[in-house]
């Protein structure tokens, strides 16, 4: 088809959108992995071994829950408050979102999908409509990409939107903002005839509420095939630009990263145009030698001026990955270095990957496909670091601050213990205000005393009962020891009768 045939019908369809009422809403978060089943293994075999193979968490409270454990290898020191943020997929254990405290300990896990087939990505806190919110993208992988919906849950953990994407677009695993006006910026990969099949990056502004598409802007109307830094493949689709990162700059424009042309593009929200190219073979700024990036994810701007990214610097192992911040001088167009935080064990970032400042000058380093992450303080220092399996990654890693207050109840187990004193188990799924437990047990359920007060100790807490009761539950404190929840109470297993042949 004609490019300008395209274009018009394109943005005719674009105009209906806005004139026409609410767009059905199909959405999609996508990874940056290779495909549905073992083209993710091949992706992730093209990093470097991170360590040890993923292993699933056990608890008895929630057998159904069994993330990857999470090994802080350098022990929190000087972070930031908040929690870590994850989203691990991939085989041998559990994918989906993952909030962890600073010890490797999991606050909240959520299951998507198989981690192959169907996941989950892109998991993090932001506001909406004035509120601290959930959202992570979920849906099926494709070689690059993927299709799916965005979800929005509260701090109950209850579904409140689902963003997907208008105009017969499914929404990438990439990235979704959600922006002050409470609309969602999310991108899609978008396939067109060509002379050959070329995919494109489209980005668009959604009204959450109502799922109307506000704006909508096309890669192949601004950026060139010429651009592309990767070879034009045989039989398939040519990605050649592949977005991965969006945010809207302080006046209205979007800085947006293309990692298959190593650059980063300053858009104009009026016109669509491309302001300005920074990095890759059109760049209109002079970069520095040791300021260079390729193969790049997450650009943001800072308040204090500097533009963020993730320098992934290779599609293949060899040079070693490093978070950076560059100095940006928009008059004079030159790009400085003003820190690099290269990875601790330095290895390739192959693919993924993420770049976070916090507010008190560290930075937070996930590292994709090598599938741990890093905290620096603002000198370079590692202050935290955490590994969870090598060949389960997560696309990226925040640590953000977060309150959960869940609408389901705590859970409680009885087990009997070695010495004839049952031990009474208790979790309650991202829950983030527990600081203790006070155990319940008797003879019937309901004529349960308090027996005991113990500290939280991780996701899930053992108490040994003083003495063997036929029934228990679990009271939830606060740090001012006020009960905010109850479990139901559960019996003790029934004993099994000795042997007597």
């Amino acid at each position: 088809m004609d490019r300008a045939v395209r274009h018009d019908s394109r943005r005719t369809l674009w105009w209906n959108s806005l004139v026409a009422g609410p767009v059905v809403v199909l959405a999609a978060l996508a990874l940056l992995f290779a495909s549905a089943t073992a083209g993710s293994a091949q992706f992730m075999d093209e990093g470097e071994s991170s360590g040890a193979p993923p292993r699933p968490s056990h608890f008895v409270t929630r057998p159904d829950l069994t993330p990857p454990v999470v090994d802080v290898e350098t022990p929190a020191n000087g972070t930031a408050p908040g929690y870590v943020f994850l989203a691990p997929y991939g085989r041998g254990a559990q994918g989906g979102p993952l909030i962890v405290d600073d010890t490797g300990q999991p606050v909240w896990s959520q299951p998507v999908g198989d981690g192959v087939g169907q996941f989950g990505m892109d998991f993090k806190a932001q506001q909406y409509q004035g509120k601290p919110v959930l959202t992570w993208w979920q849906g099926r992988p494709h070689p690059g990409y993927g299709s799916g919906e965005y979800v929005i849950t509260d701090q109950s953990y209850k579904q409140i939107a689902t963003v997907r994407m208008g105009n017969n677009l499914q929404a990438d695993l990439h990235e979704l903002v959600i922006t002050p006006r409470d609309t969602a910026l999310v991108m899609a990969y978008n396939t067109v005839q060509l002379d050959r099949p070329v995919t494109e990056g489209v980005i668009q502004e959604i009204d959450i509420a109502t799922g109307k598409v506000l704006f909508e802007w096309h890669s192949l109307d601004h950026v060139g095939l010429d651009e592309s830094t990767v070879p034009v493949p045989e039989g398939k689709p040519h990605d050649y630009v592949h977005l991965n990162s969006i945010q809207e700059t302080a006046e209205g424009d979007l800085l947006v990263s293309a990692r298959h042309t190593n650059a980063l593009y300053l858009v104009d929200r009026e016109t669509g145009a491309v302001q300005w190219r920074l990095g890759g073979k059109r760049s209109d700024f002079q970069v520095a030698p040791e300021a260079a990036f390729a193969w790049q994810h997450d650009a943001r701007w800072q308040p204090d001026g500097t533009v963020t990214l993730f320098d992934n610097a290779s599609d293949r192992p060899g040079p070693v990955s490093r978070a950076l911040a560059l100095g940006v001088d928009q008059q004079a167009r030159k790009v400085s270095l003003v820190k690099a935080f290269p990875h601790p064990k330095a290895t390739t970032s192959v693919s993924q990957s993420s770049h976070q400042v916090l507010p008190g000058g560290n930075h937070f380093v996930g590292w994709g496909s090598q599938s741990n992450f890093t905290e620096f303080d603002a000198e370079g220092n590692v202050v935290m670091h955490g590994e969870f399996g090598d060949g389960m990654p997560s696309y990226r890693a925040f640590r953000l601050p977060w309150v959960g207050t869940p609408s389901e109840p705590p859970v409680a187990a009885l087990q009997p213990g070695a010495d004839g004193a049952p031990t009474v188990y208790a979790s309650w799924n991202g829950a983030t205000e527990v600081r203790g437990w006070r155990v319940l047990a008797g003879p019937a359920a309901d004529q349960l005393r308090p027996v005991a007060d113990v500290p939280r100790s991780g996701f899930e807490t053992a108490a040994a009962l003083p003495a063997p009761e036929a029934f228990a539950a679990v009271e939830a404190l606060d740090a001012g020891g006020n009960v905010i929840g109850r479990s139901a109470p559960v019996q003790a297993p029934a004993a099994v009768p000795a042997f007597a042949g």
